[in-house]
C-alpha cells in the first residue's frame, strides 16, 4: 500500500544534532468496501521514527495528511503544533495523518463514525495497533467518534474545539452554507458559491472582536453590491479556499459535521478538552457539558483568545504549551 518513502526534508540552518532523520513516508490505503462511495482510497502520511510513540494529527475539513511539513518541505497546516521543536515533535513522536474520506460528488455526506472506520483501516495497514489521537474541529470529532466506537485504539485523545454534537445555531449556518453551493453548481457557478460559503464559514470561525480590530466596517459607495474591507478579506479567503476544496467534498464534509454524534460516556480514554472562550461554532457549555459527561477523568481548558473557533491554528504554541505534557504523561 506503500506509494513512496521520501527522504525527511532538513530544516535550512538547522545545527546538525537538531535535525531529524526521520522519513516522509506516503501511502495509498483502500477504504472499507461498504465505504466506497466516499472514494476507494485514502491517502495518508507518517513522519518520524516508526519505534516512537504514534499520534495521529487531524484538523479541520479542509486540512491534509501534511500537519507538520509536506514532501517539499514547506511548513504543514499545524507546524506550529507538530514538527522540529514543537509539542508533537518527529524526534519523539511517530505522525500520522490522513486526508478525509468524503463523496466528491456531493450526493452523500460520511458520518464521523464512518470517518472513524477509515482512521482505523489506516491505523491497520500501517500497522499501528493503538495511537493517541489530536484532532480538532472535524478532526476531534473523528477523534471522540473513534475513541467512543473503537476505545482500545485511542491510548490518549486531545479534542481541540471539539463537541460530543452539533450546535443547533452551527448546524443552521452551516445547511445555508451548503445550499449556496447547491445553488451555484445549479447554475454553473459551483466555484464562486463554494468562496462566498467559506466567507460566510469565517465568520463562525473568528469573532466579532476581531473584526472590530483589523477592519473599518461600511462601505464607500452608493452601488449595493461595492466592496469593503471586512469583505475584501472574506473574499480572499473564500478565493483561497477553492485550491484545496471543490463544491462536492465541500457539500459531503460539512453535512458530516453535522451528522456527528458521540455519547461522551462511550468515550472510556484519558481525555483533554480544550477550546476557546469566544467560539462561535462550538461553544464553551458545550465543551464543559462534553468534558463533565465523559466516560473517564478529563482536563478541560477554555482558552480566552482574540480568534474564537480558529484559536487552534491561530495560537497554535499555546495550544502546545496543554498538549505536550498530557501526551508525556505529565499532566
Amino acid at each position: 500500500m506503500e506509494l513512496s518513502t521520501l527522504p525527511r526534508p532538513q530544516l535550512e540552518n538547522a545545527p546538525s544534532d537538531e535535525r531529524c532523520p526521520a522519513e516522509l513516508e506516503l501511502f495509498e490505503i483502500p477504504v472499507p468496501a461498504d465505504l466506497a462511495h466516499f472514494g476507494k482510497s485514502v491517502r495518508a502520511s507518517a513522519l518520524g521514527n516508526r519505534s516512537n510513540p504514534p499520534v495521529v494529527v487531524l484538523g479541520g475539513i479542509s486540512a491534509n495528511r501534511f500537519p507538520a511539513i509536506r514532501p517539499d518541505g514547506a511548513p504543514g497546516w499545524w507546524s506550529g503544533l507538530a514538527g522540529e521543536g514543537q509539542a508533537i515533535d518527529p524526534r519523539h513522536h511517530y505522525i500520522i495523518g490522513f486526508d478525509f474520506a468524503a463523496d466528491d460528488t456531493g450526493t452523500s455526506a460520511p458520518s464521523t463514525a464512518d470517518q472513524a472506520r477509515v482512521l482505523a483501516t489506516v491505523l491497520d495497514a500501517i500497522d499501528i495497533r493503538t495511537a493517541s489521537i489530536v484532532g480538532a474541529s472535524y478532526g476531534g470529532m473523528v477523534g471522540l467518534a473513534i475513541a467512543a466506537a473503537d476505545p482500545q485504539r485511542v491510548d490518549k485523545l486531545v479534542a481541540i474545539c471539539a463537541g460530543a454534537e452539533p450546535h443547533p445555531a452551527s448546524t443552521a449556518a452551516r445547511e445555508l452554507q451548503r445550499r449556496v453551493v447547491s445553488l451555484g453548481l445549479l447554475s454553473g457557478h459551483g466555484d464562486e458559491a463554494l468562496a462566498i460559503a467559506r466567507g460566510m464559514a469565517m465568520l463562525t470561525y473568528r469573532t466579532p472582536a476581531e473584526f472590530q480590530v483589523r477592519f473599518d466596517g461600511g462601505i464607500a459607495e452608493d452601488a449595493p453590491l461595492c466592496g469593503s474591507a471586512p469583505g475584501a478579506y472574506l473574499k480572499a479567503r473564500g478565493q483561497a479556499f477553492r485550491s484545496v476544496m471543490s463544491p462536492g467534498r465541500f457539500l459531503s464534509l460539512s453535512a458530516s459535521i453535522d451528522r456527528h454524534r458521540v455519547h461522551p460516556a462511550d468515550v472510556g480514554v484519558p481525555c483533554l478538552i480544550i477550546g476557546a472562550d469566544s467560539d462561535q461554532l462550538v461553544f464553551p457549555d458545550q465543551l464543559r457539558r462534553l468534558a463533565e459527561g465523559l466516560g473517564s477523568p478529563a482536563e478541560l481548558h477554555l482558552l480566552d483568545s482574540l480568534f474564537g473557533h480558529d484559536m487552534f491554528l491561530k495560537e497554535a504554541e499555546r495550544v502546545g504549551r496543554i498538549v505536550a505534557p498530557f501526551l508525556a504523561g505529565n499532566s
